[in-house]
């Protein structure tokens, strides 16, 4: 990838394969990826699918802190993993179906285990620094069956998320894309509710927007900013 080219990464958290919430994060990638060629800048969209992944939930077991190692659980969550921070995207489009008012159990328990990324911040011994994601921008997604089915409290469920990873987070709309299928069950229900397809380009194109600036600042300031509180708050 040139050095240039900014990356966004949408994250599905949906059990199905280009079922509504996949749609949605396309709409939102690609108008994020346009707005940024429109600055005159490169840009590629990537997707991560939590699709058909075997990922457990936390146990909080500690056995990352013995280790000194990421969650040492054998399963898919690692690789997964591995789409955020090797490297980190400049943007980051975060995707979930509401079930029972919340996201998916598989993105749950994928979002728990972002605490052995987070050790050090709270253990000093811990030998591996957190992953800095204070330049990247990010934004959420969330696809409901009825009007009032919990959407937003999937996209605070998110969002809340990626303030504790330190993501600077947009909004969209509201708080993110709401789109509801209107008590539809196709894969493809979604298209029907314009105003969500909509909000989905808003989010993308804020992350975008975003993830420019930030590239950009990041490139002047870099080198020249101090430590946040003596280097406490960092890592």
């Amino acid at each position: 990838m040139a050095n240039d080219m900014l990356r966004l990464v949408g994250l599905s958290m949906s059990p199905r394969v280009s079922a509504n919430t996949e749609q949605m994060l396309e709409i939102a990638l690609s108008a994020g990826v346009s707005y940024v060629k429109s600055l005159g800048l490169d840009a590629q969209a990537d997707m991560v699918s939590l699709a058909g992944k075997d990922i457990g939930y936390c146990r909080h077991c500690d056995a990352c802190s013995k280790a000194g190692s990421y969650c040492v659980l054998q399963d898919d969550w690692l690789g997964l993993v591995g789409e955020l921070i090797d490297p980190i995207p400049d943007g980051l489009l975060v995707g979930s179906p509401v079930y029972f008012f919340h996201v998916t159990g598989v993105g749950r328990a994928f979002m728990e285990r972002f605490t052995s990324l987070l050790k050090r911040r709270w253990e000093e011994s811990f030998p591996i620094d957190a992953p800095d994601f204070s330049a990247s921008a990010a934004g959420a997604v969330a696809v409901g069956t009825g009007r009032n089915s919990g959407i937003e409290h999937t996209l605070s469920d998110i969002l809340d998320w990626l303030l504790i990873l330190d993501f600077v987070v947009v909004g969209g709309t509201n708080i993110g894309a709401g789109g509801w299928t209107q008590g539809g069950t196709s894969v493809d229900a979604i298209k029907r509710d314009l105003h969500g397809l909509e909000a989905a380009r808003c989010v993308g194109e804020k992350v975008g927007r975003t993830a420019a600036m930030l590239r950009q600042g990041r490139r002047v300031l870099n080198s020249t900013l101090p430590p946040i509180n003596g280097g406490a708050c960092n890592g």
